[in-house]
């Protein structure tokens, strides 16, 4: 009988609605992102003064890379641990008020309404407070820590002093408590999210999952894993420290240098998992997941090169990085990885009580790989083009910067469109009826797998 892919799913994996759920948003938000960008990507000139802006990089925040992250690491903790979660009734409350938070954040963002801006932080913190316990719980029980699980707890450290930082500035908008600390406090809430939470959670998910998808698992740098979590993570609580204690810039360089070092150890595993691979041939995931390292690399090169400037908070260059950590790195490795996860899933809940009784496709068939390749393609044209927008200081590139990202977004939800119609039964009757060939190993002439 043919075997699903391993890795992804195991008997301590939550049931699929928990993780469905917050990916389902994730691909809303994204929606929403794509609808948006024509007009939001021209404020790339401006700063984050323009509450548009603000709004936009919210959006991208809360509503997408947060969204996603949620629901990936409450379907891969248990799987990498090996221990159930904590509680799947606390991971779906956090949806719920994780749901009901954005609702009242982000349009209160835009209209500068300080009461929807005070109660969506609130409902965000309990959401993400949930979602701490719960993760943390089943870290704490789960027998043994590799890497993996150093970089998922260390992940969550970042997440909490993220949005303890975030609510105080929504509280801050309406009276003003935080004074001259409120440029400070706004770099520790976006270097806590954005370096010691975001970056560093992806980096050991992706250990985790190059590995097993390439089947290179045990060629993994092991030492240069644990310095690459040292340098992001130490780098990122460094800068956080700098800007409390509004010291010079030598220590926010520093920092700065320690998280650009970290990205190289990171891109560089990335590039040896592929160089290694058993699994060859082509896989739209990867040119996705190099692109987003090199995001990742650009984001932190400027980010030297802005704290060894010592630009202000207003300069243009702040947004490229914000840009560069959520769009080149967070959102582009989601979209690769997708391909992977969500195919998975899908063909676990639908096609695995059909496998071997009758022919079923392959994950790679559950999607348009070309239309794959065109949404990547024009994903990483509209970033680039993109970070040209504010030295260039032209709003008619924004536009069309805006329009190419649109339409790689665009590519990418056809494709989850897709991948999701494969859970319908008419689906899964019109592939049993008009595949015409066998799949999988051992798959005899008429498509039944031994």
């Amino acid at each position: 009988m043919m075997r699903p892919p391993g890795g992804i799913s195991s008997a301590h994996a939550p049931d699929l609605d928990l993780p469905a759920r917050f990916m389902a948003l994730g691909m809303v938000g994204l929606l929403a992102v794509a609808v948006l960008a024509p007009f939001a990507v021209p404020l790339f000139a401006g700063s984050f003064s323009d509450l548009r802006l603000l709004a936009f990089v919210h959006l991208n925040t809360l509503g997408v890379v947060a969204a996603v992250i949620l629901g990936a690491t409450y379907q891969l903790v248990p799987v990498v641990l090996q221990t159930p979660l904590a509680s799947v009734r606390v991971g779906r409350a956090s949806f719920w008020t994780f749901l009901a938070g954005l609702a009242f954040l982000l349009p209160g963002l835009l209209t500068l309404q300080h009461w929807a801006m005070g109660t969506g932080a609130t409902l965000l913190v309990v959401a993400f407070g949930l979602y701490i316990w719960v993760v943390g719980t089943t870290l704490r029980r789960a027998e043994r820590w590799d890497v993996v699980a150093w970089h998922l707890a260390v992940g969550l450290a970042g997440l909490a002093g993220g949005i303890v930082a975030g609510l105080l500035l929504a509280g801050s908008k309406g009276n003003g408590f935080l004074g001259a600390m409120t440029y400070p406090l706004l770099g520790v809430h976006v270097t806590f999210l954005l370096a010691g939470w975001v970056p560093v959670l992806l980096a050991g998910v992706a250990y985790r999952l190059v590995g097993m998808f390439t089947l290179a698992e045990d060629a993994l740098w092991r030492p240069a894993a644990w310095g690459g979590l040292v340098l992001m993570a130490g780098g990122a609580w460094l800068l956080v420290a700098a800007f409390l204690l509004r010291t010079d810039a030598a220590l926010r360089l520093a920092g700065a240098l320690a998280i650009a070092a970290g990205q190289v150890l990171f891109a560089a595993q990335l590039v040896h998992l592929y160089r290694v691979r058993r699994r060859r041939g082509f896989d739209v995931h990867i040119p996705f997941a190099l692109v987003a390292a090199a995001g990742g690399l650009v984001a932190a090169v400027l980010l030297v090169a802005g704290m060894a400037l010592g630009l202000r908070p207003s300069s243009a260059l702040w947004v490229a990085v914000v840009w560069l950590a959520l769009g080149g790195l967070a959102e582009t490795a989601i979209q690769g990885f997708f391909y992977k996860i969500a195919t998975f899933l899908v063909w676990l809940h639908r096609y695995a009580p059909l496998a071997g009784r009758q022919r079923v496709p392959r994950l790679e068939e559950m999607y348009h790989r070309r239309l794959a390749v065109a949404g990547w393609l024009l994903w990483t044209a509209g970033m680039v083009l993109s970070l040209a927008v504010a030295p260039l200081g032209s709003a008619a590139l924004g536009h069309v910067a805006g329009v190419v990202l649109a339409a790689g977004v665009g590519c990418f939800l056809a494709n989850v469109g897709r991948i999701a119609g494969h859970g319908l039964p008419n689906v899964t009757v019109w592939m049993s009826r008009t595949s015409t060939r066998p799949v999988g190993p051992g798959a005899t002439e008429d498509g039944v797998v031994s």
